[in-house]
């Protein structure tokens, strides 16, 4: 019987160590509909689509996933939230000029590309510590976005307001803003925003990436023992630079959402603290933070509910907007301690079963 026990309480840690991200998910999802409940409302399905179609979700999720492959491999990168300004920003002067769809995936793509490489040179090639490569370009590309912005022509920047806006002018502009950056796809009584695809499209790709390609595996070899992955002959320094350029593709991907469903960039404001949304998602999804391991999977459901939480902070009727971020960090603690508690018991209960069976064996 007490086999039985141990073993199914292995399973149980065993499921809650690598699934923890569901569980704290299905918790905080429940939280929204009991304060959604409180202030007399009820929990439907456009709830669960607004959640999907934030661009907490959407656009901080996408770069999430970036974010996780450079903290396993023990790195961080804080210029994210400026690097969406600016890469918005070239996406939306690139549409403005030529009104073409493929040129302007093609600039965000690339703008990213190179914010991202930028970053992995400095920190791969230059050897410099990755906090503060990433908090100088964070200041650098923010600042270059608003330099750009007050002097470039409004017919280019598409707007006299330091911003970078879409010309509404442009024939392709109702497809991309309405058809698909606003635009859902409905099944049944069902529907789901068009820019939630392409971030789930992103997390299947950087999944399979993550976990079934060679690749893949040097990331997490680079993260868990950085010497024994350069003995076992893996390029570490060309997989952390690698990790940056994907970040910043990733970034870029997330200018075309920003782009097409707000349809605007302010640089003075916009993707404020987006570095710290992307790490909170990927702290929600279990990654550890010292690098090494962590499951992509989990950046789906962390992004969940770091966007549900801001729901949550929302609903809460007579929250004073001031102290929202207050609440908000103290949620935020409190579902990393419960996702967290497991594997400290488990290790708690495995050091007192050792020391017990060292102290029966001294006896005898």
């Amino acid at each position: 019987m007490e086999k039985k026990s141990n073993g199914f309480g292995k399973t149980l840690g065993r499921i809650w160590a690598n699934y923890s991200f569901i569980f704290v998910f299905v918790i905080i999802l429940v939280a929204y509909a009991l304060v959604l409940g409180a202030d007399g409302k009820t929990f439907k399905w456009s709830h669960i689509a607004a959640i999907l179609g934030s661009q907490n979700t959407c656009i901080v999720g996408t770069i999430a996933l970036g974010m996780a492959l450079v903290i396993i491999t023990g790195q961080i990168d804080l210029s994210v939230g400026s690097s969406l300004v600016l890469c918005t920003g070239v996406t939306i002067m690139v549409f403005n000029m030529t009104n073409s769809v493929v040129l302007m995936v093609l600039a965000a793509l690339l703008s990213g590309a190179i914010c991202g490489g930028i970053n992995g040179v400095l920190v791969g090639l230059g050897k410099m510590p990755p906090f503060v490569a990433t908090l100088g370009t964070m200041l650098i590309y923010r600042s270059l976005s608003l330099s750009v912005v007050r002097k470039i022509d409004p017919a280019i920047s598409g707007s006299s307001s330091s911003q970078f806006a879409m010309l509404a002018d442009n024939s392709k502009y109702e497809g991309l803003r309405m058809g698909f950056g606003t635009g859902k796809l409905a099944f049944g009584g069902f529907s789901i925003p068009y820019i939630t695809f392409v971030f789930l499209a992103m997390a299947i790709l950087f999944i399979v990436i993550s976990k079934k390609t060679k690749y893949g595996k040097s990331v997490y070899a680079v993260g868990s023992n950085e010497k024994s992955a350069r003995l076992a002959g893996i390029n570490v320094t060309w997989v952390k630079v690698s990790v940056f350029v994907l970040t910043g593709m990733l970034v870029g991907v997330g200018s075309i959402i920003q782009a097409c469903k707000i349809g605007n960039v302010t640089p003075a404001s916009s993707g404020q603290s987006y570095e710290m949304y992307a790490i909170a998602a990927v702290v929600l999804a279990g990654v550890n933070m010292a690098g090494g391991r962590g499951n992509l999977v989990g950046v789906i459901f962390g992004a969940l509910s770091y966007t549900t939480i801001n729901f949550i902070i929302v609903s809460i009727p007579g929250l004073s907007v001031d102290i929202q971020d207050t609440f908000q960090g103290l949620v935020l603690i409190i579902v990393i301690i419960i996702q967290t508690l497991g594997p400290v018991i488990k290790e708690n209960i495995r050091v007192a079963k050792r020391r017990k069976l060292q102290a029966q064996g001294e006896n005898s």
